[in-house]
């Protein structure tokens, strides 16, 4: 049984690319990256550390997530089977296992559950994260077995990262909440950082997919922030 990250990720290698494969070699046993079409060293940062890589034929994200996402899925059957762990993981994430009581691998190899929560905190700048309106610390399942037949939504946005099924096995009482992961989302650290995304996600979204209201929340004069404590 192993623990393979799925990773997705275009014109990474500026941002924060390997300092999260840095962390993550010490984590998954094995990273599987898909490259959506990426014009700088993204793929070959990739390959520098280790990661089995694949690359999209054309540009996906901003025209089909959901396509991304599946082709991303399918690249994972050279390189899994039934049973092992999947860490669905993008190119500005950290995971972190915070129990003392219980390791990663005590995780992996119980039994009775399938689907680990891992609690979402986005990064605000280098030391707080964000704890105002849909901002606030939230439970994800990231982390889940992997069955060969998942099916992602055909989405041209916010499909999730996770397969369909991992749904089904949450409303199974497969899901185990009080697992003591957590992931650090850097992406909105740099200022630079959440204007570009703000300008994206108003561009391609406009609020069809996420509410314009938290769309529009990215550009808070004023967020509440909490000191961060790994």
């Amino acid at each position: 049984m192993k623990l393979v990250a799925q990773m997705v990720g275009y014109n990474e290698a500026d941002r924060w690319l390997r300092e999260v494969l840095e962390h993550l070699t010490h984590v998954a046993d094995e990273i599987v990256f898909t490259d959506d079409c990426s014009t700088d060293n993204t793929l070959k940062m990739a390959k520098e550390y280790g990661c089995h890589t694949y690359k999209t034929p054309t540009q996906l994200f901003t025209s089909n997530e959901g396509q991304l996402r599946s082709m991303a899925w399918s690249n994972l059957r050279n390189h899994a089977e039934d049973g092992d762990w999947i860490l669905a993981i993008d190119c500005d994430e950290k995971l972190w296992a915070t129990r003392r009581d219980l390791s990663l691998r005590d995780l992996m190899e119980q039994s009775k559950y399938d689907v680990l929560n891992v609690k979402f905190y986005h990064m605000w700048n280098d030391t707080q994260y964000r704890v105002d309106k849909a901002w606030r610390p939230g439970n994800s399942s990231r982390m889940f077995r992997y069955y060969r037949n998942g099916r992602f939504k055909d989405s041209r946005l916010a499909c999730g990262s996770e397969p369909t099924y991992v749904q089904d096995l949450i409303r199974n009482r497969k899901y185990l909440s009080e697992s003591g992961l957590v992931m650090q989302h850097l992406g909105y650290v740099r200022d630079e950082d959440k204007h570009a995304k703000y300008e994206r996600y108003m561009a391609i979204d406009g609020g069809d997919f996420h509410a314009k209201q938290h769309i529009e929340s990215i550009i808070d004069p004023e967020p509440e922030l909490v000191n961060w404590s790994s």
